[in-house]
């Protein structure tokens, strides 16, 4: 390789980062999550109207409900196709599988490609734009957050916002109306557009700061001002109106919404080395004499400390943390008169070395260099119970544990027998003061089961085997439990720990 040639083979290595992480993101389907979406985004393309009430429940069927999710249900289940199997069941065909599959290894090259071009156009080297991106994609491969679901939809426009910002210093005129356009369709996907007002707050008051003693800055710091109060008027275009935006803000009106559920959880830092260490390197490069931009550190705090309240945002802090370091590390480098070694060799073990300690220290799991394209839950699900309810016309409504919800409203679709899923904004408080305690065997809860079999005209119950219902239901003359033999008509599924109890009227 010529000396001309190598500088021309180095800006490909953040292309290359980016090609490789979504190639990894080619693991199976895992999140129980993606059920009840490709059930409701059957259901609106069936139906042709977004639903109004909560569709798919035998509890909450008829109660009003708001599904700010639409836009990315529609999309998945477009691309997710289904075929009625003989059981009965709703099941996605291989090409669907393939299909979601591929859809969220887009979903992570749109977002890791609108990093790396944000860092191009901010001027750090390829190198060190390759091992951020490869930084971002890698903070977040270690757990469930690149699965079938609507938050993929957001890390790809936060990236977006992030890129589109960066044009617009460059004077790109188009790209401040860019990003109000980008509210818009964030708005339809996903409750978590709100966030990008967040990032375009930072950047309006990072840009009157940069105004204060440069006059001649004011005009953008207006300009960019100007598309951040406007960008809440962009999201009001979508078919559900002012409730569309005013619905993300009953998480923190309705704590009882995400209290039980662990992707809420705080998050515990010992368990994120990568993370730490990320963060720990830009404190480094500040304390060492780098310098940001008002809005870049603006940006940090503002997701550092979303992050700090639930876990599920850590996403959202990689995507604005990954290009935020590489832009400190160009600038201490400038500023130190350094650059990265001139031997290619030397850059490629060091990028190596690097790119090897990133993979250790965030513990990767699901994914691999070989692509899968199939359903693999991180839990098994009641895949044997659900056709034996269906093949054997079992009437009425179930109890079902909470994480099968979602997944025996597509299964069963258009059946509406559920008794609890996924959707806590629907719920409310039922969860804590009626589920969990029939589930648990609280005290008091014979009153509430017997309450609830009654009002729902519940017939079966589908829980996992270790909850205490399970050991009551088994001394209760009123329930039979499915045995396992009447389960194994096809080998493909095993009882897997889950136990089915059928209403015994003899």
């Amino acid at each position: 390789m010529t000396r001309a040639a190598s500088p021309r083979a180095a800006q490909l290595l953040p292309w290359l980062a980016v090609a490789s992480a979504a190639w990894l993101a080619l693991f199976p389907i895992t999140s129980v999550d993606a059920y009840y979406h490709l059930a409701t985004g059957r259901r609106i393309l069936d139906e042709r109207a977004i639903p109004q009430r909560g569709v798919g429940s035998a509890t909450f069927g008829t109660a009003e409900w708001h599904d700010n999710e639409w836009g990315f249900q529609v999309v998945a289940a477009l691309v997710g196709r289904t075929a009625r199997e003989p059981s009965g069941v709703l099941a996605l065909t291989p090409p669907g599988r393939a299909g979601l599959v591929i859809l969220r290894a887009a979903a992570v090259a749109v977002t890791l490609a609108l990093l790396a071009a944000t860092m191009a156009r901010a001027g750090a080297p390829p190198l060190l734009s390759a091992l951020s991106v490869w930084l971002a994609a890698f903070l977040t491969f270690g757990n469930l957050f690149w699965d079938i679901r609507p938050q993929i939809a957001s890390y790809a426009a936060l990236a977006a916002l992030g890129y589109l910002l960066e044009r617009a210093r460059g004077r790109a005129r188009w790209a401040l109306p860019a990003c109000a356009a980008v509210i818009a369709v964030w708005a339809n996907v996903h409750g978590a557009f709100v966030v990008g007002l967040g990032l375009l707050g930072c950047e309006a008051a990072g840009a009157w700061w940069e105004a204060r003693h440069d006059p001649g800055r004011r005009r953008r710091a207006w300009e960019v001002t100007a598309t951040a109060l406007g960008a809440p008027f962009a999201a009001f275009l979508n078919p559900l109106g002012v409730a569309q935006v005013v619905h993300p803000f009953l998480y923190a009106a309705r704590p009882e919404i995400y209290a039980a559920n662990n992707e809420w959880a705080k998050p515990d830092l010992l368990r994120l080395p990568l993370l730490v260490t990320a963060v720990a390197l830009l404190v480094i490069a500040l304390a060492a004499g780098a310098r940001l931009r008002a809005a870049l550190v603006l940006r940090v705090a503002l997701f550092a400390g979303l992050f700090l309240t639930a876990i599920r945002h850590l996403p959202l802090l990689a995507i604005v943390l990954a290009p935020v370091l590489a832009i400190a590390l160009t600038d201490l480098m400038r500023r130190r008169g350094r650059t990265l070694p001139e031997s290619a060799w030397t850059r490629a073990a060091a990028g190596l070395a690097i790119a090897a300690g990133i993979v250790v220290l965030s513990g990767p799991r699901f994914i691999g260099p070989v692509p899968r394209f199939e359903e693999r839950p991180s839990r098994p699900l009641p895949e044997a119970h659900v056709r034996f309810l269906s093949k054997s016309g079992v009437p009425g409504n179930g109890f079902n544990s909470y994480r099968f919800g979602g997944f025996l409203m597509f299964r069963q679709y258009p059946a509406e027998r559920v008794f609890m899923d996924g959707r806590n904004d629907l719920y409310g408080a039922f969860r804590a003061r009626v589920f969990d305690p029939i589930l648990s065997c609280a005290p008091g809860w014979e009153a509430l089961w017997a309450d609830a079999r009654a009002r729902y005209d519940v017939r079966w119950v589908l829980i996992d085997g270790a909850e205490p219902l399970a050991a009551a239901l088994d001394r209760d003359p009123a329930w039979r439990r499915v045995a396992d033999e009447e389960l194994r008509g096809d080998d493909r599924f095993g009882p897997d720990g889950i136990v089915l109890f059928l209403e015994d009227r003899r």
